[in-house]
């Protein structure tokens, strides 16, 4: 019975779609037309998308899950409230989409491919993969490509340039505090929130290529995985344990407390050097410009704090010593 009243729900919304599409353009699936447009209602089904408008001054009209994005997309400016929640990532509310009368429509292609014709009658559709299945691939370069398409489409090519450069100039003044605080060796993990799980970031993830850009040194040489993250336990962490390990967890997560009395976790060497460095859980590892920056910002503050800290620390013994 819930099977047959989905299939009616998404008739139904797919029909009002086109409704109210063809009442607004007798060409909308040309998707090729956004970009020879400029677009001020745009509907983002993914949040890096809203990020990136967001980061060119512009409000969607929709987004999809916004608790969501406000839970793990923590950069400003933040949504207005007026932004529609037009349902989930995955399957988003093709009736909700169609009334809010987009001109553009930002999607992804792993969720958003196999309904890109009904998007496209609703409103042109742009559709990105940052993803890329070829083991050369560099989400980094992607995500500013991305980015720059969404800057055309909106007619904010220079807002979007400054945006870019902003991001590479800190990255520029990041690489320059790293270097006092030899620590090149890192492994970036991010525990997951419903199961005893470590994703460990591999070279071709944007979130290992950003800090590949600021001087550090990735240390995780696991399988290649599109989306750019092993998935493994403790009993991986050996092979790397000579690393710093960098990581993003929940607060109070009941897998990181379990992990803490691991035998195998409590002998690792980045444990027993204290060589464990926490990232607030808001920090967004697969978002645009203004996330890349706010992850360079809280990595550059945990390690170079750390460091300065030990420097005090230091001089203060020397300074006692002496006194004596």
């Amino acid at each position: 019975m819930s099977k047959f009243t989905r299939r009616a729900f998404l008739t139904a919304a797919t029909a009002s779609a086109l409704t109210v599409a063809c009442n607004r353009s007798p060409r909308p699936q040309a998707a090729s037309k956004a970009a020879s447009k400029t677009a001020t209602r745009v509907v983002a089904l993914e949040w890096v998308y809203a990020e990136n408008l967001l980061a060119l001054g512009i409000q969607p009209v929709g987004v999809a899950d916004i608790p969501g994005y406000k839970k793990y997309v923590n950069v400003q400016p933040s949504l207005d409230e007026s932004v529609v929640d037009v349902g989930t990532r995955q399957e988003p509310s093709l009736e909700a989409i169609a009334q809010l009368k987009p001109d553009l429509i930002l999607g992804v292609d792993l969720r958003h491919q196999n309904i890109y014709d009904t998007l496209s009658a609703i409103a042109p559709t742009l559709i990105f993969n940052p993803y890329p299945s070829a083991e050369n691939s560099n989400q980094l370069d992607e995500m500013q490509q991305t980015f720059r398409k969404i800057a055309e489409s909106v007619n904010r090519q220079d807002v979007g340039e400054k945006v870019l450069q902003q991001m590479q100039t800190q990255f520029h003044t990041a690489a320059t505090r790293i270097k006092n605080t030899q620590k090149p060796d890192f492994v970036l993990g991010q525990f997951s929130d419903n199961a005893p799980q470590i994703r460990l970031f591999t070279d071709n993830s944007m979130a290992a290529q950003i800090l590949t850009a600021i001087g550090l040194k990735n240390a995780w040489k696991g399988e290649f995985d599109r989306f750019g993250f092993n998935t493994v336990w403790v009993e991986a962490l050996p092979k790397v344990e000579t690393a710093n390990f960098i990581y993003i967890s929940a607060p109070n997560s009941p897998y990181k407390q379990q992990l803490e009395t691991n035998p195998v976790w409590q002998k690792l060497q980045f444990v027993q050097q204290k060589r464990l460095y926490a990232i607030a859980p808001d920090t967004w590892l697969f978002g645009g410009p203004l996330s890349a920056q706010i992850l360079v910002d809280k990595i550059i503050k945990t390690l170079t704090e750390e460091a300065e800290g030990q420097g005090a620390g230091s001089r203060g013994s020397k300074r006692k010593s002496q006194s004596r």
